[in-house]
Formats: structure tokens, C-alpha cells, sequence
């Protein structure tokens, strides 16, 4: 149900932001003013599970990158490509490095559950001066991937080895919207970033904070994948930044 109350939300706002779109560039030649045509930015995320997903996962939290290509002077129809990782589970468990006399040496062992999100598509927004709806869609990757570190105890160390223990990947579309919010105008205009976006990931394999049980230090840990789908709704605070 809430996936079918987002997907309404943002089909409101496509059709709104295509409906306003025309006044607003006959507004912009009598204006005479021109945006840039390319946009950078980057957002922290919280995400939603959906579905079968939230059986398994409770919530993510990461980070993303934009870039966005105007295809006008406006910025009304828009290239949009972007990338973001997510971790949606990580716990750390301190032993000894080894038998004998690596016994002395204690380390961290992180594991942690990742998704990592790419796609590129199109974005439509409505260039009003105060605030500038927009609505996005797009098409992509998904890679799920489980990974374990080995650091000293010291919280200063970096990890100094590393295994991948689980991944799997497939095809996603993503669909969103928000609002962006001028705060910094000029060459280089400068705007808050509000949005959120669903994420459809229709039949995919990964690892959950309980997936592995370790048998004791002569005996390898058991791992069990979960197959599901694994939809999701990224919630994003960020800024944007016109750069040319």
C-alpha cells in the first residue's frame, strides 16, 4: 500500500511540474535570465525497506552523488545520473589474531551489509524562483554485498585486510521527487535538496545481521543468503551546486 500511495504522489507531481512547465520558460525569455546546465551535489540517506524486504532489514543509512545535465536553458527536462551506498546492517566482534603467539594481538572484526545503487534517467523540474519541484526516473544497478574487515583495536588503525563474504547484483528502476530550495544565487547557485525515492530491486539475494553464525574458532561460520525482493524508499537531505 505505501508503495502504490508513493508512486501516486510522485505521478501528481510529474504531471503538475509538465503542466506549469510552459509558462515558466515563456516567463524565462522575457526574463532573459539563464541557469547553468550542469548540477553536482551529494545527500545523506535513510532508507525504508518495503515489502518482503522489511521482514529482514529494518532501516539503512548512507550517503549519494548526483549529476545533472540540463537540456535547456530553464533546466526543465534534465539528464540525471547518480550513484549512492547504503549500510543497512555492520556489528563488530573483538578476538585474538591467531593461535600461538598471534594469541597476544586482539583485533576488530567488522562485518557489514551494504547496497550499492547507480542509474541514469531523466528529471523534470519546475524552475520557479522560490522553490523548484522535480520529479525523477530512472533505470540502474543494485549490488548487495556483505564484506568483513580486520582492524587493531586501536580505533585509529585503518582495516589491513578485508574479505567480500556475499554479494549479489541485478537490474533496478528508481522513480522519486522533491523540492529544491535556492539559498545562493549567481554564477554558481547553491539549493537544499529535499526528496525521496522508491527503489525496485524485483528479485535479489543478500545477507542479513543474523545470516552468519560462527561454530567455534575451528570451524568455519555458517552463512544463510535470504532471495527476495528488496524494494525500498530512499529518504535524501543534500545540496546542489550549478557549476557551468
Amino acid at each position: 500500500m505505501r508503495i502504490q500511495l508513493f508512486a501516486a504522489t510522485i505521478a501528481t507531481l510529474t504531471i503538475a511540474t509538465l503542466t506549469l512547465a510552459s509558462p515558466a520558460v515563456a516567463q524565462s525569455d522575457r526574463s532573459g535570465r539563464t541557469a547553468p546546465h550542469t548540477y553536482i551535489g551529494g545527500d545523506l540517506l535513510i532508507a525504508q525497506p518495503d515489502g518482503e524486504f522489511k521482514n529482514y532489514v529494518n532501516a539503512a543509512f548512507g550517503a549519494s552523488g548526483h549529476l545533472v545535465h540540463s537540456l535547456d536553458d530553464r533546466g526543465i527536462f534534465s539528464l540525471r545520473a547518480e550513484l549512492g551506498l547504503l549500510v543497512y546492517g555492520s556489528r563488530t566482534a573483538r578476538q585474538s589474531l591467531g593461535g600461538g603467539a598471534l594469541g597476544l594481538i586482539a583485533v576488530d572484526v567488522t562485518t557489514s551489509n551494504n547496497i550499492m545503487f547507480g542509474g541514469i534517467g531523466a528529471q523534470v523540474t519546475l524552475p520557479t524562483d522560490i522553490i523548484k519541484p522535480y520529479a525523477t526516473g530512472s533505470i540502474g544497478f543494485s549490488y548487495f554485498f556483505t564484506n568483513s574487515e580486520i582492524a587493531g583495536t586501536n580505533n585509529q588503525n585503518l582495516p589491513f585486510a578485508s574479505t567480500n563474504n556475499f554479494s549479489d547484483n541485478g537490474f533496478t528502476t528508481m522513480y522519486g521527487g522533491g523540492i529544491l530550495i535556492p539559498f545562493k544565487n549567481g554564477k554558481n547557485p547553491i539549493a537544499l535538496d529535499l526528496g525521496a525515492q522508491l527503489h525496485n530491486n524485483p528479485d535479489i539475494q543478500y545477507l542479513t545481521k543474523n545470516s552468519i553464525v560462527f561454530n567455534g574458532s575451528n570451524n568455519p561460520p555458517t552463512i544463510t543468503a535470504y532471495r527476495s525482493q528488496a524494494n525500498f524508499i530512499t529518504y535524501r537531505i543534500g545540496v546542489t551546486v550549478g557549476i557551468r
